[in-house]
């Protein structure tokens, strides 16, 4: 057996007991803790987008009035430990770092690009993809290096979906569905999940997606919200009272996306107010 920085069990290990600590740390002293966090991983990091990315955040938490401090807080105090560390190693380890070099060997060897994230949309259409589909692409994908995933369900295949996430453990899952496929039968198995981050979709009346939110967090779930903006509705985006909207039910994240044939006027307008409403937090 090789006792190695390269060994995966040993470095997982060390990195579960860092997390846990971090999630400790971070609820009795957020802003050093999360700082610390920072350079530490701006002294691991190994590839110029990781170094770009802990960059970026650097300098973000030079304001000791920046809004990541708030959302540090909110991870720790919401979110089951289980879930942060499971997730976070999945993602940010077996996804960005051990199955990045996989894919680098990979993409080598066989001479074309093979991307890190793979997304899957399931609806109730006839040639709609299907869950042994992704059980099949998941498996394909993970021999090349791909550990993340993510699925759009528009279709009342939503309990089978979740058995993929629970059987590929060592993915990181991000499943949009609508909050009127949430049952509460459904949030009690999704909090068993410990790889998947459940995104609810935020329409035009807010309170099931708040509802559905709530509902979550209570269980100790990761959560987002996501919107899916159009033309007709750039107003809406560019006036902050979807952002505000989205804010309100305490999610982790907010995401848009174009609806399709959305304009990419529109989609380059609502990306340049997403940058600058992060810049300025």
């Amino acid at each position: 057996m090789e006792f190695g920085i390269r060994n995966d069990k040993i470095t997982k290990a060390l990195l579960r007991t860092t997390i846990l600590k971090a999630v400790t740390e971070i609820k009795r002293d957020p802003k050093r803790s999360v700082r610390n966090l920072v350079d530490l991983g701006l002294n691991f990091a190994e590839g110029c987008n990781q170094r770009e990315i802990f960059d970026i955040t650097q300098q973000y938490l030079s304001n000791d009035d920046s809004a990541y401090f708030s959302l540090a807080e909110n991870i720790v105090n919401t979110i089951e430990p289980d879930h942060i560390v499971a997730f976070g190693l999945n993602f940010g380890y077996n996804g960005c770092t051990s199955g990045a070099r996989i894919l680098r060997e990979k993409q080598e060897e066989l001479g074309c690009h093979i991307p890190f994230l793979l997304a899957f949309t399931v609806d109730d259409s006839e040639d709609s993809i299907t869950a042994d589909d992704i059980r099949s692409a998941v498996s394909q994908g993970m021999e090349l290096g791909i550990y993340i995933y993510t699925v759009i369900c528009s279709s009342d295949v939503y309990p089978e979906l979740l058995s993929i996430a629970e059987e590929f453990g060592e993915c990181a899952f991000i499943y949009f569905v609508n909050p009127r496929r949430l049952s509460r039968e459904i949030i009690s198995r999704t909090s068993e999940i410990n790889n998947l981050v459940t995104s609810v979709r935020m329409e035009d009346g807010n309170s099931l997606c708040l509802e559905t939110v709530t509902a979550l967090r209570e269980q100790g779930c990761p959560v987002t919200v996501h919107y899916e903006y159009s033309d007709d509705t750039l107003g809406d985006v560019l006036s902050d009272s979807v952002t505000e909207r989205m804010t309100e039910t305490g999610a982790i994240a907010g995401i848009y996306y174009p609806k399709h044939g959305t304009s990419p006027e529109t989609a380059a307008r609502v990306g340049e107010y997403r940058t600058e409403t992060v810049r300025s937090q």
